[in-house]
């Protein structure tokens, strides 16, 4: 899948999956401590801009991720700024009182919200679902029957939906034979789950037989593909450690908001 949306690779879809993930809940108690608009503004920049030159994603798709995430980013602080408080009235329309400490708050909740989406959307656009299991396995010692099941299932998820459209399409061509209260409604719905279901356990009975026949046991294992620390994620810590560090000294020397703190 992510093969046909990347035009290259960088450093960091070498990095260990783990160390994403750690770095990934670094930046999120970062941004909750970081109460200054300026500072967050010019990271959510630095941010963006490491999504842009280092995910190797085909720029059309990461235009539209962008607008949804920005859009979303800006909805969910549409309830601050509508309805928050503050002394320099910008607008009020009934109930409906928009202040400028309302508006900065409200941007300031987004810019954490786009910060966060743009580091996820890195991550996932530069690692294997496959590669993060195999590091829990590897590096954290999950058990290979837990780490197994959950891979299995996620990838049992894109088939059971070209399932369901299958289905869609088997009812279309057949309408003509079948009765609309089986296909539509709560009846066509319970057939539905039902049909997908059967489909789901003799596939997962068929996967049980196959690891059985291969002799899978729980017990200690080799692996063809090992993931390792590396000079890759010493790269990657330093360098979102440096988009923060810039981050903090932009925003006391461009500062495009007047408020300083904005709880």
């Amino acid at each position: 899948m992510l093969e046909t949306i990347k035009n290259y690779s960088t450093f960091i879809d070498k990095a260990n999956p783990l160390t994403k993930i750690l770095l990934a809940a670094i930046l999120f108690a970062t941004v909750i401590f970081i109460h200054n608009p300026n500072v967050l503004f010019h990271l959510t920049i630095l941010i963006l801009i490491t999504l842009l030159c280092l995910s190797g994603v085909k720029i059309k798709y990461l235009a539209m991720l962008l607008i949804f995430i920005f859009i979303s980013g800006f909805i969910s602080s549409l309830y601050m700024i509508f309805y928050g408080e503050g002394t320099e009235t910008l607008f009020r329309y009934g109930i409906i009182h928009i202040t400028e400490e309302s508006f900065v708050r409200g941007l300031h909740i987004t810019m954490r919200g786009v910060i966060l989406s743009l580091f996820g959307a890195l991550v996932i656009f530069t690692t294997k679902i496959t590669d993060v299991f195999y590091a829990l396995m590897i590096q954290l010692k999950v058990k290979p029957k837990y780490a197994y099941s959950f891979m299995a299932a996620i990838r049992m998820v894109p088939i059971i939906v070209s399932e369901y459209f299958q289905l869609r399409q088997a009812r279309k061509v057949r309408s003509a034979l079948i009765n609309k209260k089986h296909i539509s409604g709560f009846k066509g719905l319970k057939s539905t789950i039902v049909t997908l279901l059967s489909q789901s356990i003799r596939r997962a009975y068929r996967l049980g037989i196959a690891m059985e026949s291969k002799g899978f046991t729980d017990g200690s294992r080799t692996y063809y593909h090992r993931t390792t620390f590396s000079k890759y994620d010493l790269y990657l810590l330093l360098m979102i450690a440096a988009a923060i560090f810039a981050a903090v000294q932009l925003g006391a020397v461009i500062s495009p908001f007047e408020s300083t703190d904005a709880r």
